[in-house]
């Protein structure tokens, strides 16, 4: 038997319920598909339960879009904080990781990306774009594109987080990470060979 919750812990979980759910319907329907009643009757509360922690569904959509942008910039973070010489081999496989450990986060980023309507569109395209300056100074240092145009660079930038987008969305929806690792991973040489012959 499970000791009772305090009233702290059952307000973060019925909270964590609710952020859950939201995740869950955003990652299948997008962000327009967010509805207290629904959203209720996932988390298993009644929908007044929901305005205990969130005002409305835009609030919601802002906290699970700031999640997206957050993981998506964490996962930036370990791509450019250790070098390596080989970013093709080495990024998919750290991409399937993080993929595998919350896959419905990739699939609000990329539900968020494609809703260009929907207000937490801004912030998520801003966070791709963070994140493609940062992998643009990570290549830029690379010995490899060493003699690289600057331009050249930058448009490397922008497929390569076109491919590792892509490569969390596959992951995320099941696919064979093996394969997945490997299609990237080619990808990804290409995409650094064109940008190194530049």
């Amino acid at each position: 038997m499970t000791a009772p919750r305090s009233r702290a812990e059952q307000k973060r979980h019925t909270r964590a319920l609710i952020v859950d759910a939201g995740r869950r319907a955003v990652a299948s329907r997008g962000f327009s598909s967010l509805a207290v009643r629904e959203l209720a009757r996932e988390a298993g509360i009644v929908p007044t339960a929901f305005y205990r922690h969130f005002e409305s569904v835009d609030d919601l959509a802002a906290e699970l879009a700031a999640g997206a942008a957050d993981a998506l910039g964490g996962l930036v973070d370990q791509l450019v904080a250790d070098p390596t010489d080989d970013p093709a081999a080495d990024w998919p496989h750290r991409a399937s990781a993080a993929a595998a450990e919350n896959p419905q986060t990739w699939s609000v980023l990329a539900r968020g990306l494609v809703d260009t309507a929907h207000p937490e569109h801004r912030g998520l395209s801003s966070a791709v774009d963070a994140s493609r300056r940062r992998i643009g100074i990570t290549l830029g240092r690379l010995e490899s594109l060493s003699g690289a145009d600057g331009s050249a660079v930058d448009v490397a930038a922008d497929l390569v987080v076109v491919v590792l987008i892509r490569h969390l969305m596959s992951v995320a929806d099941g696919d064979d990470p093996r394969s997945t690792d490997a299609d990237s991973t080619a990808r990804l040489r290409v995409i650094l060979a064109g940008a190194a012959a530049q």
